[in-house]
């Protein structure tokens, strides 16, 4: 499920489900190398922030069941996993791609750049134009009839 403003840090390590605990789609990630698609970003709680930030500087989470995942930023990477049980490495494939509005109006969210910039090669994806944005609407909905699509 989405990060949003309503997340809480427990959100990002684990859900309680009929007193199942699951593994979140962070978690997930991390140990089979996925991708993790973080949407609206800059609208996730300072604390989901800390925690995301600590993993992707600092290349280490402890989730609250005692389990530590390290990247290979981390110095606990290299122990022998046989010994420290609750070490968990990420896995080599996980990759983190984080989607944020610009801060301020009309958005009214975080300045993520400001707080996690350093941690991401930053892209900046401008709008398209309306030729090239009526086309892709054109090819979403083919069936509507172009005076809908278009708004002068």
């Amino acid at each position: 499920s989405p990060l949003s403003s309503s997340s809480a840090a427990s959100d990002v390590y684990k859900r309680q489900k009929q007193l199942v605990w699951q593994d979140t789609p962070l978690v997930r990630a991390m140990v089979h190398g996925r991708i993790l698609m973080v949407d609206e970003a800059d609208k996730a709680p300072s604390e989901v922030v800390c925690i995301l930030k600590g993993l992707l500087e600092d290349g280490e989470m402890l989730l609250p069941d005692g389990r530590r995942f390290v990247t290979p930023r981390s110095p606990l990477y290299h122990l022998d996993s046989a010994q420290h049980t609750s070490v968990v490495r990420v896995h080599q494939g996980f990759r983190v791609i984080a989607l944020a509005n610009r801060p301020g109006f009309p958005f009214l969210g975080n300045d993520l750049f400001d707080e996690l910039g350093d941690s991401f090669a930053c892209h900046l994806v401008g709008n398209p134009d309306r030729k090239s944005e009526l086309q892709l609407l054109e090819s979403y909905a083919p069936t509507v009839q172009r005076p809908v699509l278009c708004v002068d």
